[in-house]
């Protein structure tokens, strides 16, 4: 069985980073974990479908002669099976998904926690996400207007590059060190005055 990703180590860790950013600079860092990003119904369905004609082409097909109500339920039984066995994966969801269709859930998700978080409530619009995507092994990064419009681009673009690159490995305290460079970028743009107040509760959430 893997190891869970947000154990109270990880925990630690990245509220960590998140107030050492926030420690720098103006930016407010939020973290939300989930375990996934979309249902993956698709994933289990195909396992099942495939395996269902498999078991279904080796009845007909074998030297084997097999009942007409063998013939008729095994396939759905093995079918049933390898789905639910599918769905408890993670492995083998990601496996059957594109790569192009996990990132897209993960963009929708993290955007969708950008609203419901609040993130853009900020005085300065200095709100930003940190989305990890457990299952996908990947991390989103969503900023407010307020830090894109700071921050040189192709710096940001290849801060949040290793924030996503981090979290590959499904370890928190990787995710943690990528979040606390982060203000490397930001505090030269945003930095923290003096009458700085935290606007946004410094939390990691998981759901």
């Amino acid at each position: 069985m893997a190891r869970p990703f947000l154990t109270d180590a990880g925990k630690a860790a990245l509220l960590g980073a998140v107030r050492a950013v926030e420690a720098r600079s103006a930016a407010e860092v939020v973290v939300a974990v989930r375990e996934r990003s979309g249902s993956y119904l698709h994933a289990d369905l195909l396992a099942g479908i495939v395996a269902a004609n498999l078991v279904l082409f080796y009845e007909l097909f074998s030297p084997w002669e097999f009942s007409l109500p063998l013939i008729q339920v095994a396939p759905t039984g093995i079918g049933l099976l390898v789905g639910l066995a599918t769905s408890i994966t993670p492995w083998a969801r990601r496996a059957l998904t594109p790569r192009r269709t996990r990132d897209a859930m993960v963009r929708t998700a993290a955007r969708a926690t950008f609203v419901e978080k609040g993130v853009a409530g900020t005085r300065g619009r200095t709100g930003i996400l940190v989305y990890v995507a457990v299952l996908e092994r990947t991390a989103e990064v969503v900023a407010d207007l307020g830090v894109t419009r700071a921050v040189a681009a192709g710096s940001w673009t290849a801060a949040i590059a290793r924030v996503a690159e981090s979290a590959r490995g499904g370890d928190a305290a990787a995710v943690a060190t990528a979040v606390a460079a982060l203000v490397d970028v930001l505090a030269p743009a945003l930095p923290r005055s003096a009458d700085d107040v935290n606007e946004l509760a410094d939390e990691v959430g998981a759901s």
